[in-house]
């Protein structure tokens, strides 16, 4: 893969990592509860969750277009439409009137880490655009012309590093950041990114593919 793609691949994994959604809000309602390091552990349940079908979307990649080469580019054009199509949701999310999201801190006794754990992998598994996501965006930066298991797997697994990096650093900084991240207008903000980049890469893989 080039330089180009490395980068175009990272950029767009950053974005969606950082962008303000539920595991953003979570993320930043333990930190203020337990503190930036428990925060940290408790994500991993989330991040867990996001690698395990990044995994499972590569596989079925892998297994069903090993045995049908010629639908590999359809794939593609399919994957870059769904990057665009996220870009116009997300613009239009941007237009929308969002509530604050509240992270006040409850008196009450605190559930357990363990608890928070689960809670944390159940945020992850439970959305399944996340399947779809990687099944549309992990073809895209494939350029022998066949799906290639081990190439998507380091693609997954790097994008678990990248959202667990952002998100740590966010749990670092969540006193200071908690009010602008769960905020109507950091939420829009974000979207307002995420349809730009999204529907750029989008029109630039689906480009790229026919030349």
């Amino acid at each position: 893969m080039t330089m180009y793609a490395w980068l175009s691949f990272i950029l767009i994994t950053m974005v969606q990592a950082g962008s303000p959604g539920p595991s953003t809000v979570f993320l930043v309602n333990n930190s203020i509860k337990y503190g930036p390091l428990k925060a940290i552990g408790v994500l991993s349940g989330d991040v867990f969750a996001i690698l395990i079908m990044g995994l499972i979307s590569s596989f079925g990649i892998a297994t069903f277009f090993a045995n049908h080469p010629a639908m590999f580019n359809g794939l593609k054009f399919a994957g870059a439409a769904y990057l665009i199509y996220l870009g116009v949701v997300a613009f239009k999310k941007s237009r929308a009137v969002i509530p604050a999201a509240s992270i006040a801190v409850s008196e009450a006794r605190l559930p357990s880490l363990t608890r928070q754990w689960v809670q944390s992998f159940l945020i992850g598994i439970s959305n399944p655009k996340a399947l779809v996501y990687f099944t549309a965006l992990l073809p895209q930066f494939e350029k022998s012309g066949a799906p290639d298991l081990q190439f998507f797997a380091l693609l997954v697994v790097l994008s678990a590093l990248i959202k667990f990096s952002i998100l740590s650093c966010y749990a670092v900084v969540a006193t200071r950041i908690a009010a602008k991240l769960t905020s109507p207008s950091a939420s829009k903000v974000g979207s307002k990114v995420v349809a730009v980049f999204f529907v750029f890469f989008g029109a630039a893989l689906g480009l790229s593919i026919i030349h």
